[in-house]
This record gives C-alpha cells, structure tokens and sequence, in this order.
C-alpha cells in the first residue's frame, strides 16, 4: 500500500529571511515587500526589472527604488547583475523596541546611543542642510512611530511608493524645519490637491511655513484657507481679463489676493482698468494694470463710478489742453511694479 502526504500549497516552498520580518516588516512598505517576496521566490532564475514590474503590475521606477532599500538596508548585494546576501555582520543593525532593559554597561550604552540621534528642532542654516542618509532615516522610523507614520501617508497621499530622496526631504522639514508631522501631511495633501505634489514646491512652502511659525494644526487651517481665498481670487481675474484658466503663478496670486480680498476691488472696477491698459497701450500688460489699480485705490477712486467719474474729469481737463491721454502714463512708467512681470 501507498501512501502520500499531501502539504498542498506547502508542496511548494522558498525561505524568507528572519531579518525581513523582525527588522523591516514595520518599515519596508507593501511594494518594497512585494519585489523582495517575488525574487526570494525566483532565487537562482534569471530576471530583469521589468519581469517584476509586469509580474507585481507595478512601473519598472518603483520596482528599482524597492530593490534599492533591500541593498541600501543591507538585506542584499548586488555584484555584476547578481543578488546575494549580505553576511550577517554587515547588516545594519537598527535599534529595536524592548518591553524592558536591564540595568547595565550595556544598556546604559545603548540609551546614550539611542539619545545622541534623537531630533533636535531647529531652523534651517543659510546653505542646505545635506539630507539624512537612508541609515538614519530607518533609525527615525524605528524610533519614531510618527515618522514611520508620515511616510506612509505620504505615500497614500501621493498615491505612490515614494522614493528615498522625497522621504528624507520630508524627514528634513520634520527634524530641521520643526513642523509636527500632522503639518506636513496636512501640506501635502494642499500641495497634491492644487497639483503641486512635487518635493522641490513643498520643501519650498514648508521653510516659509516654519519662519510663519505655523506649528499647529489650527495654524495650518488658517493659512490653507488663506491660499485657497488667494487662489479663487486669482482664478475670478483670470475670468475677468478673459485669460484662459490656468494654475496662477506666485505673482498673480500675490496680486489678485490683493485687488480682491485685501482691497475689495470690485469686477467692474477690474475691468475699467484691464480696458483701460488696452487702450492705452494696446495689448494686456499685467503689471500696467497693476499700476492702474495701485494708483485709483491709493487716490481713493475704490468703486465704478468713482472710475468713471475720474476718466471723465481727466478727459475734460486733457481736452482743454489740447490732447486727450487718459491717464498719467508716465507716472505709471515711473512706478517699480510697471518693471516687475506677471509671473515673477
């Protein structure tokens, strides 16, 4: 008589490094776990990257990135094309959570150690900090379940696996620019929502809301809703100048919060001296319109028939001269915005 046992889906098994489990299986995330899974699972084949990106459905980028941490976090090597371990000794060696520590030499070493990478809050020196190497960046995530957890919103905000630049530049406004990690996701999620989810623009709005000392969420929400008055304010301009719609600059946003929320300029009043720059100078000239403005809110003529009042005074006044110029040109030339462009 014969007989068989039959393990099932256990007929068929590969090993899995201890390490990925007790080390990575908080930080690792779901695609760096997927590309190390699939070529444990394929160890001694011949593969390319993009046998992974198709077998996992993932772009070839992400796949690169994932296999990046494994050889950055010394899980792997990689030698002429081949993958291989890397000797226990020469894997790093992350800090690791203890339900209680002896008291020791020992521990007393590794209390000193865990206190000396320990973030320190601070403004940012005139010349860029060097970004934090992947080593530290572990050690933070580590430590730091809100680190940890920045990443990985960071990465369900972007809808991506971000890659290790982009997270020690996040790592970097947290630790040298002292915004709290609920800021930062909460800028992030303005920056994706107005299409400017790229790093170099956040880094950028983090350090001015770091000297604005915007440190809580309460603060947050005020300047979110700040920029989105600003941004509607300058979209309602764009209507108004008959501009297609386009995502305003920094200078049209500066200028339309400005007009609209600042001075309560009115659409009428918008349009006098957006009609007026075109029959003065024939074509749209942001800046002169700007000069226009600048000169009516300041003279107080603050409403339509205040403007229309003014034109006609002028007009009389140029008309007994002998000429018509309907406005003082050369006192707008002379203005410094009449030099500045639009989307500076």
């Amino acid at each position: 008589m014969e007989y068989q046992l039959n393990l099932g889906a256990w007929n068929s098994v590969f090993a899995v490094p201890s390490a990925i489990v007790d080390r990575h299986i908080k930080l690792a995330g779901a695609a760096q776990l997927k590309v190390i899974l699939w070529m444990l699972r394929h160890a001694g084949e011949n593969f390319e990257v993009e046998d992974i990106a198709k077998a996992l459905s993932m772009h070839e980028a992400d796949v690169r990135d994932s296999m990046q941490y494994w050889i950055e976090t010394g899980v792997i090597r990689e030698h002429n094309n081949t993958f291989t371990p890397s000797p226990l000794e020469d894997e790093p060696v992350l800090p690791q959570e203890t339900e209680k520590e002896e008291t020791s030499v020992e521990s007393a070493a590794q209390t000193e150690t865990k206190a000396a990478i320990k973030p320190v809050l601070r403004k940012r020196p005139l010349s860029r900090p060097e970004k934090p190497d992947y080593k530290y960046l572990c050690e933070r995530m580590n430590q730091d379940a809100s680190v940890a957890f920045l990443m990985q919103s960071a990465d369900e905000i972007f809808g991506r696996m971000i890659g290790n630049n982009e997270k020690a530049v996040l790592l970097m406004i947290h630790e040298y620019d002292g915004l709290p990690v609920e800021v930062v996701i909460m800028l992030l999620q303005y920056a994706v929502s107005i299409g400017k989810g790229n790093m170099r623009y956040i880094e950028k709005m983090a350090i001015s809301w770091s000297d604005e000392e915007i440190l809580t969420l309460e603060a947050a929400e005020k300047k979110i809703k700040k920029l989105n008055e600003s941004r509607l304010a300058a979209k309602r301009v764009q209507r108004i100048f008959g501009q297609d719609e386009h995502s305003p600059t920094e200078r049209e946003t500066e200028l339309a919060d400005r007009w609209i929320n600042q001075w309560h300029l009115s659409d009428e009043v918008l349009r006098a001296a957006y009609e007026a720059c075109v029959d003065t100078k024939g074509k749209f000239i942001p800046s002169y319109i700007a000069g226009i403005l600048d000169q009516w809110f300041h003279s107080g003529t603050r409403d339509i028939s205040q403007v229309r009042n003014a034109r006609k005074e002028k007009k009389k006044k140029s008309a007994a001269k002998g000429y018509e110029p309907t406005y003082d040109i050369a006192e707008y030339e002379s203005t410094s915005v009449i030099d500045e462009e639009w989307d500076d």
